[in-house]
């Protein structure tokens, strides 16, 4: 962004019509992506000048997660092709569509300087500059060159405001936002500083937690016996410099998080891998330790999809938006896998066996139409469905199991740690070769359907007769792990790094469902699994996950006032609390303690009980993410012209002094529209 050492004087048009304020707690993508939407909806709704302020002590447009100063290590789990954060054809909402480019086109463009406002030096980042220039659609990006990528959205987005208006950056945390007698919110930063403001929008999205539970059971045993303990955190934050080489270390968890944990302490400590006749193998440093890796499947998630579609058109059959919907109304409480999860797996097995009869033929042995029928009209765990697949699927390695493919090691039990390391890398060889080889592209398929459930599934949100048990641990839990599991593990070359690690003896996997206790008179952590006999100790174990967004346990000193002021309240499923912020899913408003909205602030992200649609979007898959953005943007400017007509004038800008400005915005960077911009 264009930053600038001195603050920026605010001068009106109009001195009748005001400028308006609204403020940002967060400027990640959730941020970004309404501020694009405001930018879009701005000249329909209110082309009147208008300040935004980001507060957020990580760069605005990437966040916490996607910031420049970490590991050059660290990737996306998707590929740059499927990155974007603009709406095009495909995107129903009530605003303008505004096209930008995805994160592959962008990179190009910057590449043959039809974007000239991106600097990577090559003498000061040759790695990012390199990235940069081998950048194409599959490749998987760094997180550093992501960070370029949403800043740079984010900067065509403020110039795509209205003439006169601004947007602010503060490099800064916030402590509380009060209400004033007019109406204003008054927004407290831990500078000590204070912003007032017509409209608030939290956008803070993966938010660190206090340590409780079996969580604090650990930390606690830890520091009583010198052990060491590594709560739920972001990997990328965490110094493990006290795991010295060799160590031997309990690991929690396969997903995202625990492969950015092993690439830390192999790659990041000076390890490689070569080539050896086609054949990936590990070089170590000596100075990794060795990482005992575990979680409730025993595998890491399913590679990233790579192959491509060669079958029929796909359109949801089974289960769509509007069955969904019609499922959720005929019955009086909504039980997830008694009610919802039937007519998913039938879709899931739709998807995948018209991919499979009309992308490969030559692997079936009857026609899709006569297949068809018994797919629509057999109990998909009867022995009929069974005796079709069989008959029209000859080889059995191309029969869907969706509970296998979840699971793949329940049931199976080994004689040795050694038995259960060679089954598991066959899983991981079997894994890569059906989800990036184009012969199996009805793995490709698969993610498809389960990508176009997860959209129709993510619209029941707020329906209010979930039973609670079942929307709290079946849907919020269960089902969007298993997504995760399926449709967003890591790029397929970890999985073959994963191989070679494993080869090599530097990791080693522990089996399914792990259970790991504390042993009060060695000072050890203590891991069992039924996949395999006897037991392993060690004085480290690490959760490899993020800390889930629960208020309860929030480290966020703002969520915590805007619960406790009653200005904001926690989602309560039947009797339940989920964890979640409560907002008004038409507008992104804030439900408070006694009911009713909160007229001047909002939330979006995760965190809230709002249908989480991802940090950003697949192009040209009518994305979640934008159209509950345009809906919170909308929502916004429709009240700021409520304000404005009015006559408040409470939090308006005036033409402060430059003196009394740069004592507000004291530390922040700034960065203002330029309209003539053709970006």
């Amino acid at each position: 962004m264009s930053r600038h050492n001195r603050a920026i004087r605010l001068v009106d048009r109009d001195a009748h019509q005001p400028t308006r304020c609204i403020t940002f707690i967060g400027a990640g993508p959730a941020a970004a992506g309404v501020v694009e939407r405001i930018a879009a909806n701005q000249a329909e709704i209110d082309d009147r000048p208008l300040i935004i302020h980001l507060v957020d002590p990580y760069p605005p447009g990437a966040g916490r997660i996607w910031r420049d100063q970490q590991s050059g290590l660290l990737k996306l789990n998707s590929m740059a092709g499927d990155v974007t954060m603009f709406t095009d054809d495909s995107s129903i909402i009530d605003g303008p569509i505004d096209p930008g480019p995805d994160l592959a086109t962008w990179a190009e463009l910057v590449r043959t300087r039809r974007i000239t406002d991106v600097e990577i030096d090559i003498d000061r980042d040759p790695e990012l500059a390199a990235e940069l220039d081998g950048l194409r659609p599959e490749s998987f990006p760094t997180r550093r060159l992501h960070e370029r990528y949403m800043t740079w959205c984010l900067e065509r987005s403020a110039d795509r405001l209205q003439p006169g208006s601004k947007v602010m950056w503060h490099r800064a945390g916030v402590v509380s936002v009060s209400d004033t007698e007019s109406g204003a919110q008054v927004v407290e930063l831990d500078s000590g500083d204070e912003l007032t403001t017509d409209l608030v929008i939290y956008s803070f999205g993966h938010l660190g937690s206090h340590v409780s539970g079996e969580a604090k059971f650990f930390t606690d045993f830890a520091q009583a016996k010198e052990a060491r303990y590594y709560a739920p955190a972001f990997t990328a934050d965490l110094d493990y410099s006290d795991i010295a080489p060799g160590d031997e270390v309990l690991v929690r968890g396969l997903g995202l998080a625990a492969i950015d944990l092993v690439v830390m302490l192999t790659l990041g400590r000076g390890g490689e891998f070569v080539r050896d006749r086609g054949e990936l193998r590990y070089v170590p440093s000596g100075r990794e330790p060795k990482l005992l890796l575990s979680s409730r499947r025993g595998v890491p998630y399913r590679s990233k999809i790579a192959a491509p579609l060669r079958g029929s058109h796909y359109e949801p059959r089974f289960f769509t938006p509007e069955i969904a919907q019609q499922l959720a109304d005929s019955v009086a409480e909504l039980h997830f896998y008694r009610d919802l999860w039937p007519h998913i797996e039938r879709e899931l097995h739709y998807g995948y066996y018209l991919e499979l009869f009309t992308g490969s033929p030559r692997r079936v042995s009857l026609p899709w139409p006569e297949f068809l029928e018994g797919l629509e009209t057999l109990d998909l765990h009867g022995e009929a469905y069974r005796a079709l697949v069989e008959r029209a699927v000859p080889d059995a390695a191309d029969h869907l199991d969706v509970d296998a493919l979840d699971r793949p090691l329940a049931g199976e039990r080994f004689e040795s740690a050694e038995e259960l390391q060679a089954r598991v890398r066959e899983h991981m060889r079997n894994d890569l070769l059906r989800r990036t080889d184009h012969r199996y592209s009805e793995n490709t398929a698969l993610f498809v359907a389960l990508f176009r459930v997860y959209l129709a599934v993510a619209e029941l949100a707020t329906v209010r007769n979930w039973q609670p048990e079942s929307y709290l641990n079946d849907f919020q839990r269960r089902w969007y792990k298993f997504f995760s599991y399926i449709a967003s593990g890591p790029p397929g070359e970890r999985i073959e790094q994963l191989i070679a690690l494993s080869a090599a003896g530097v990791i080693e996997f522990a089996g399914a469902d792990v259970h790991v206790r504390a042993d009060g008179e060695t000072g050890e952590f203590v891991a069992t699994s039924p996949s395999v006999p006897g037991e392993r100790r060690s004085t480290t174990l690490i959760d490899a996950w993020l800390p889930d967004p629960s208020i309860r346990n929030t480290d966020s000193a703002v969520l915590r006032d805007l619960i406790d002021s009653g200005a904001g309240r926690e989602q309560v499923v039947g009797s339940t609390p989920s964890g979640y912020v409560d907002v008004r899913l038409s507008d992104g408003r804030l439900i408070r303690a006694g009911g009713g909205v909160h007229p001047r602030r909002y939330a979006v992200g995760p965190g809230t009980s709002t249908p989480q649609g991802g940090a950003f979007a697949r192009p040209h898959t009518n994305a979640l993410s934008f159209r509950i953005w345009d809906r919170i943007a909308r929502a916004i400017l429709g009240e700021l012209v409520e304000i404005r007509g009015a006559g408040d004038h409470s939090a308006a800008h005036t033409g402060a002094s430059d003196t009394e400005l740069e004592q507000i915005f004291d530390g922040a960077a700034y960065f203002q529209p330029d309209t003539e911009s053709t970006r």
